[in-house]
């Protein structure tokens, strides 16, 4: 294997699928462990009828996160880093299922406020994100 050099890093260059597949399946599986940890540490079952307060969390921070790297990377280094790791991390799969859980468990009311409050911060984060990127780099957005 070759050393990756700093220019292939945040080159967008479309010869290099090979590289860009690795990137995504080791960031994936740091992502997707990292937030298998945060939902093992916050011991919270789904089934409970309880907020999900980790998925929320995990789902904000992966979208404030996501945005400054749109803003910042390039290349390489934003699919690993926003397609693999932060897209391993982030889950719409688990807010979705959560989601409905909720409203099958009869908390209906706390099932759509758990779909507005991820959608709309998820978005403000994303957008936070972005415009925190752009501020430290000078650049309007």
């Amino acid at each position: 294997m070759t050393d990756v050099t700093r220019s292939e890093l945040t080159d967008a260059s479309s010869d290099q699928p090979g590289r860009e597949a690795v990137a995504v399946a080791v960031g994936t599986a740091v992502g997707a462990t990292a937030r298998w940890v945060i939902g093992e540490l916050a011991d919270l079952d789904p089934t409970s009828g309880e907020f999900p307060w980790a998925t929320l969390v995990v789902n904000v921070i992966g979208c404030l996160l996501i945005g400054v790297v749109a803003a910042r990377l390039t290349g390489l280094a934003r699919v690993g880093i926003a397609t693999g790791v932060l897209g391993g991390f982030t889950t719409v799969s688990a807010f979705a299922v959560e989601a409905n859980e909720l409203a099958d468990a009869g908390e209906r009311l706390l099932a759509a406020a758990y779909v507005v409050a991820s959608m709309a911060l998820g978005v403000g984060a994303a957008w936070l994100g972005r415009r925190f990127a752009a501020r430290r780099t000078g650049a309007a957005s």
